[in-house]
């Protein structure tokens, strides 16, 4: 996952056209544009890799997690940053990596053992508000559990979304929540290849040579 040559080459004229129209002024520096374009457009494909590998982990289910927020590029001196994922204090930024990595169950069967989550041995749920509203949200509140007899006695089949989801919890504190790394593996398509750090060079140097450009379309002649 990466942007093609053709977006960097689209970036560069861009920019070429208007410094055309925009002289350079005494002491003005025009920063480095199509590395910021370039850096926000592999934010995007960073958003884009987190809702495929979501969807493709069959681990969608409110929703949230596949509405990263828009990356920022950052300018503070000479340096520059992309941020990306989730917000700051944002619903998913308290439990995503738990999506992610996975969590131990008491008796595992789903996490990845090296995961850095379990749950707790002295409970024997999860809590159920999320699950609650995911039995709801995809109309399963009406599917009900096969009866079942305790102590000889024959009791009520399950219908309702709560009693339901009481089940679904008890059953993934047991088996565990399993590992997806949907975000980890973004971060590996998006960032940590060659390509990546190819087109990072690639808008530096055109970058410079707008640099270059522009002095000379606005006559500097600054000793």
């Amino acid at each position: 996952m990466s942007i093609s040559s053709a977006q960097q080459q689209a970036l560069r004229d861009q920019f070429i056209q208007k410094l055309g129209l925009k002289p350079l002024a005494v002491g003005d520096e025009i920063g480095l544009p199509i590395l910021e374009e370039t850096l926000a457009l592999y934010g995007q494909a960073f958003n884009d890799a987190i809702v495929a590998n979501l969807r493709e982990s069959n681990s969608i289910s409110s929703g949230a997690l596949a509405q990263p927020a828009i990356p920022v590029v950052v300018k503070f001196g000479t340096r520059y940053t992309l941020e990306v994922g989730y917000k700051i204090n944002s619903e998913q930024v308290k439990y995503f990596e738990f999506v992610d990595e996975g969590v131990l169950g008491t008796d595992n069967k789903k996490a990845n053992p090296n995961t850095r989550f379990k749950f707790k041995k002295n409970k024997k749920s999860v809590p159920i508000d999320n699950i609650k509203l995911w039995i709801e949200q995809n109309s399963l509140k009406s599917v009900a559990v096969k009866k079942y007899t305790k102590l000889g006695t024959e009791q009520k089949a399950l219908t309702d979304s709560k009693s339901l989801a009481f089940l679904i919890a008890r059953s993934i504190h047991r088996k565990g929540l399993r590992t997806t790394n949907y975000f980890t593996n973004a971060v590996t398509q998006v960032f940590e290849n060659e390509k990546f750090r190819n087109d990072v060079s690639t808008a530096l140097g055109s970058d410079f040579e707008l640099k270059i450009i522009r002095i000379a379309n606005g006559n500097n002649n600054n000793k």
